[in-house]
């Protein structure tokens, strides 16, 4: 573990673009997947814990196992599109201090067929996050999540890279898995709570923050990490302010401390992380998950 925690400082001072290549030979490999010890609730939604790992991490599935030996709550895979994609050209990640990260990476997929193949036989609580551009990519994603039954699903339609309407999305498909939307900093509050609460789904606050950066190919990505909590937070408390205590909630956004996480909590029933794995390596998990058993 020590080891896992030096490579991981050493890449903090590599370009992002070369980290993250060799981070996915490091997250590749085939470790033990972790026993659940405890019980979390979201809602009706049964995981191992209040910490999970948020879309993007692992948009291909094959990171599951590697990161379900560090005791997550739950593991977001996906974002996921109902065909290959190859997203935007290199570069598409910048840092930016104090710990947070400019990304664009154009919504990238190998296709939903080609993850759900690699994530066979890992029992974990698994979310899939589907994103698309038009309501049939949703449809045809909902479709295959129905033979393999995740342990919920995350609809994306807070990605840059999104041009679909919300209003298009209660109305796919007779839906009997756990669902949540995630919304980003613009979302219309009171429309969506009107809409999660009559279906009976969850919220996952929030996405990242729009910026403008030419370090990126494209010229603007999505902020994340310690600089979006500020804001993710504040959305957060409108969120619940607006929702009532019934309406799970997931939040995400800058998360990388205990403090925040309990801060967190008083309006959430769960976290995801990402870009404090990246950061400070996936053991940030087990940390966080057991923040509110010790005094750390």
């Amino acid at each position: 573990m020590a080891l896992l925690i030096i490579i991981g400082r050493l890449l903090h001072y590599v370009h992002p673009e070369i980290s993250h290549r060799l981070g996915s030979l490091l997250f590749s490999l085939p470790l033990p997947t972790c026993r659940c010890v405890q019980q979390w609730e979201i809602g009706d939604v049964k995981v191992c814990g209040p910490v999970g790992v948020a879309a993007g991490l692992d948009k291909t599935g094959r990171y599951s196992r590697f990161l379900s030996f560090f005791c997550p709550g739950f593991i977001v895979v996906g974002s996921t599109l109902p065909y290959k994609r190859r997203g935007n050209k290199p570069p598409r990640v910048a840092r930016i201090w104090p710990y947070s990260l400019v990304n664009a990476m154009g919504l990238n997929s190998p296709g939903i067929a080609a993850v759900l193949h690699k994530l066979t036989n890992l029992n974990y609580p698994i979310f899939i996050s589907i994103a698309g551009f038009t309501k049939e990519d949703f449809l045809t994603q909902l479709i295959y999540l129905r033979r393999y039954k995740p342990t919920a699903v995350e609809v994306n339609i807070s990605s840059p890279t999104y041009k679909g309407l919300w209003r298009d999305l209660p109305e796919l498909i007779d839906i009997d898995m756990p669902m949540f939307i995630k919304v980003g900093p613009s979302v219309d509050v009171a429309s969506v709570i009107r809409d999660v609460r009559r279906l009976g789904w969850g919220l996952v606050v929030t996405n990242t923050f729009p910026i403008e950066d030419n370090r990126i190919s494209v010229g603007r990505g999505g902020l994340s990490g310690l600089l979006l909590y500020k804001y993710g937070f504040k959305l957060l408390v409108k969120v619940r302010e607006a929702a009532g205590p019934d309406i799970p909630i997931i939040y995400s956004g800058g998360l990388f401390s205990c403090s925040q996480l309990r801060e967190v909590l008083k309006y959430a029933n769960a976290a995801e992380i990402l870009t404090s794995i990246l950061y400070f390596t996936p053991y940030i998990l087990k940390i966080l998950n057991r923040c509110l058993y010790s005094r750390e």
